[in-house]
């Protein structure tokens, strides 16, 4: 499906300070997707609203002191002022633009090794782009998968189920309802080569098509309430529940699982050694961070990914096979 939105709305939102636009809203290390777009300053994506299908560009207009983005909502007619608003609630939430990071910064300007690293992100938010189902969804297709056949069945499920939008001079495309898979059978989605996921997928869609998941109650419960209801959800382990604390509840301190192809990654970042056991990794960084652990993790895991943005890092490019 493809649809062409030429309505335009602008509002600005005003982040906590201090503020990192392009940490923010481009993460290197995510695998590439056709869900959105990036450009130094410049994001575009689309969003979901109930039923309603927005694309939105996010400008950077301000300062890492005093920042300031402008945002422009673009549909198919009038956007109500409600909607409007809805959006940019959901904005703050995802890209966690009110986050209050002062104890994390001041921790962070002590790490002697690492300090380099935190001050150049410095105001960096782990956020989400997508919604709690959309999230679910891209964590399926990345189990067991190198990202270059993470990427080819992203690209097959948005092919088939996804729709398209054009907006701003963009193509973008956003990931299907849940209630759009239904009836479509286990063999319908095998068929795009995808494997075992497509049971992940069918079942998923179904829970949520049946509102058996609140994104918002899961907001707003503790770190063990919402893994726990997390972990009810069909597909979702502790590492997929690990990767939705952090990024769609915004814990800081959940750095209890390590994926093996994580360990390798962390175990040259933090020892210059190519495999630490990860009890020993998981209890160091405890022991560094705290309360920030998944936080720092995140800083200094992007960092390498940036890097790798201008230049070969040859022991990276083994484990991620892209």
């Amino acid at each position: 499906m493809r649809k062409v939105l030429k309505n335009r709305s602008v509002f600005t939102i005003t982040p906590t300070a201090p503020f990192h636009f392009d940490g923010t809203f481009h993460k290197p290390s995510h695998f590439p997707t056709k869900l959105n777009y990036w450009k130094s300053g410049k994001y575009w994506q689309a969003i979901r609203i109930g039923k309603k299908l927005f694309g939105i560009k996010i400008e950077d207009r301000g300062e890492k002191q005093k920042p300031k983005i402008r945002i422009s909502v673009f549909s198919n007619k009038k956007i109500s002022d409600t909607d409007l608003e809805i959006i940019q609630q959901e904005i703050i939430w995802r890209f966690d633009l009110d986050a209050d990071l002062k104890k994390f910064n001041a921790l962070a300007k002590k790490d002697k090794r690492f300090s380099p690293v935190f001050k150049k992100w410095t105001g960096m938010r782990n956020s989400s782009a997508q919604n709690l189902y959309e999230l679910l969804i891209v964590s399926i297709v990345l189990q067991n998968a190198t990202v270059r056949r993470t990427v080819q069945m992203t690209d097959a499920l948005l092919k088939e189920y996804g729709t398209k939008l054009v907006f701003d001079g963009r193509e973008i495309f956003s990931i299907w309802l849940p209630e759009d898979l239904n009836g479509v059978s286990e063999q319908e989605l095998r068929d795009l080569k995808i494997g075992y996921r497509a049971k992940f997928i069918q079942r998923l869609s179904k829970d949520f098509a049946e509102k058996k998941v609140n994104e918002y109650e899961l907001r707003g419960m503790d770190k063990e309430a919402a893994k726990k209801e997390l972990m009810k959800l069909y597909g979702v382990g502790p590492e997929t529940a690990r990767i939705i604390l952090g990024t769609v509840c915004h814990t800081y301190d959940d750095f209890d699982h390590i994926a093996p192809w994580q360990q390798k990654i962390y175990s040259r970042l933090f020892y210059g050694k190519k495999l630490v056991p990860a009890k020993k990794i998981r209890d160091d960084i405890h022991a560094r961070y705290g309360e920030y652990s998944m936080l720092a993790v995140h800083y200094i895991w992007e960092d390498i990914f940036w890097k790798r943005k201008n230049e070969k890092i040859d022991w990276l490019e083994k484990e991620i096979r892209l």
